[in-house]
C-alpha cells in the first residue's frame, strides 16, 4: 500500500489555478522533492494532503484512507512543518510542543523532543516569541519529528537556517527514511533536494511537468559539449539554424560551449569540420534541469469546452 497517493488533484482560487491534475505516489522510506518557485502550488498541495482545503477535484490518500477536507486524517501518524509556522508567543517552548505531542498516539515523544532539541542546540525553555527566526524554525522541525510520523510533509524546512543546522535538518530526514518513513519534500533549494531525494517532481504554474528519479531528470534536459581547438584563435560561428535544438553557452577565442537537446551527430558533424584540440562532456545539474522548465515558455493552454469559435458560425 502507498503511503501517499494523489490522484488529478485540483485547487482552484476564484478563477485562478492553484494546482490542477497533479497525481503521484510515494512508497514507504521513500524521499521525494517537490520541486518549484514560490507560486508554483507546493503549499496548496500540502494543504490538500492535510485536509486544510477542498479541493476542486481529484483524491488524497494517505496510509489507506482518502483525505477529507475538514478532517483530521491520520493526523497522529503525520509530520506536518508548515512554511509559515507559529506557536502561543508566551508559551515556553517545551510546553507548546508537549500539548502538540499529546494530539498523537506516540508515548516517546518526550524523549525524542529532547534528543532533537540537543542535536538543533535549542533552548527548549525560552518562550517561542522571543526566538530568533532560525530558533523559530528549529520548533517548527521537532515539532514535525517528535513523535516519530510514517508521513513527513515538510514545506521549506531549511528556510532561516545557518548551514550547520541546515545539515542537521537534512540528516533528520535520512534518518526518518532509514526508518522506513516517507517524506514529501517541498522546496525550491535544488542542492537540499539533490542531497536527500532520489525521486522528485517539478511543478510549474501548478502542473506537474516532470516526475522522475533526479538523475533522469537531468538526463531528459539539455547535454553539453565543451570544445578547445586546435588553433587557440579560431573563433567559428555556430550555425544554430542548421542546429536545432543547440545553444551556446559561452564562445571565446579557441572555445565553444554548447548545450543540445537530443541526439549530438549534427553537432559533432559540425565540430569534425575544424581541428579540435579536446572535447568534455560536463555533468548536468538538477538546478540546470530545473530552470529549462522556467526558461522555456509554457506550451498554450488548451481550449476549454467555454471557448467560442472563431469567425461566424
Amino acid at each position: 500500500m502507498p503511503t501517499l497517493e494523489l490522484r488529478s488533484l485540483t485547487k482552484c482560487y476564484g478563477l485562478v489555478v492553484g494546482i490542477q491534475d497533479v497525481s503521484f505516489t510515494l512508497d514507504r522510506g521513500e524521499v521525494f522533492g517537490y520541486l518549484g518557485p514560490n507560486g508554483a502550488g507546493k503549499t496548496t498541495t500540502l494543504r490538500c494532503i492535510m485536509g486544510f482545503i477542498q479541493p476542486a477535484r481529484g483524491d488524497v490518500i494517505v496510509l489507506g484512507q482518502r483525505v477529507a477536507a475538514g478532517r483530521a486524517t491520520r493526523h497522529a501518524r503525520l509530520g506536518y512543518l508548515p512554511g509559515e509556522f507559529r506557536l502561543w508567543p508566551r508559551c515556553r517552548v517545551r510546553h507548546a510542543l508537549g500539548m502538540l505531542a499529546r494530539m498523537g498516539d506516540d508515548d516517546g515523544a518526550d524523549a525524542r523532543r529532547e534528543e532533537l532539541a540537543a542535536r538543533l542546540e535549542l533552548d527548549l525553555d525560552r518562550p517561542f516569541g522571543t526566538l530568533s527566526k532560525g530558533n523559530r524554525q528549529k520548533v517548527a522541525v521537532i515539532q514535525a519529528f517528535q513523535h516519530q510520523p510514517e508521513l513527513l510533509l515538510l514545506d521549506e524546512p531549511t528556510s532561516g537556517l545557518d548551514p550547520l543546522m541546515r545539515q542537521v535538518v537534512l540528516d533528520l530526514i535520512r534518518d526518518a527514511a532509514a526508518a522506513g518513513a516517507t517524506v514529501l519534500l517541498s522546496s525550491h533549494d535544488l542542492n537540499e533536494v539533490s542531497a536527500v531525494c532520489g525521486r522528485a517532481g517539478i511543478l510549474r504554474e501548478g502542473r506537474l511537468v516532470q516526475t522522475g528519479p533526479i538523475s533522469s531528470i537531468v538526463r531528459t534536459g539539455e547535454r553539453r559539449l565543451k570544445v578547445w581547438f586546435a588553433d587557440g584563435v579560431l573563433r567559428p560561428v555556430v550555425p544554430l539554424d542548421r542546429l536545432p535544438g543547440v545553444r551556446v553557452i559561452e564562445q571565446r577565442p579557441g572555445l565553444v560551449h554548447l548545450a543540445y537537446q537530443g541526439t549530438c551527430d549534427a553537432v559533432l558533424q559540425w565540430i569534425a569540420s575544424f581541428p579540435v584540440d579536446r572535447i568534455a562532456t560536463p555533468e548536468t545539474s538538477l538546478e540546470e534541469a530545473f530552470l529549462q522548465y522556467y526558461n522555456t515558455p509554457p506550451p498554450a493552454a488548451a481550449p476549454t469546452a467555454h471557448t467560442p469559435p472563431e469567425g461566424p458560425p
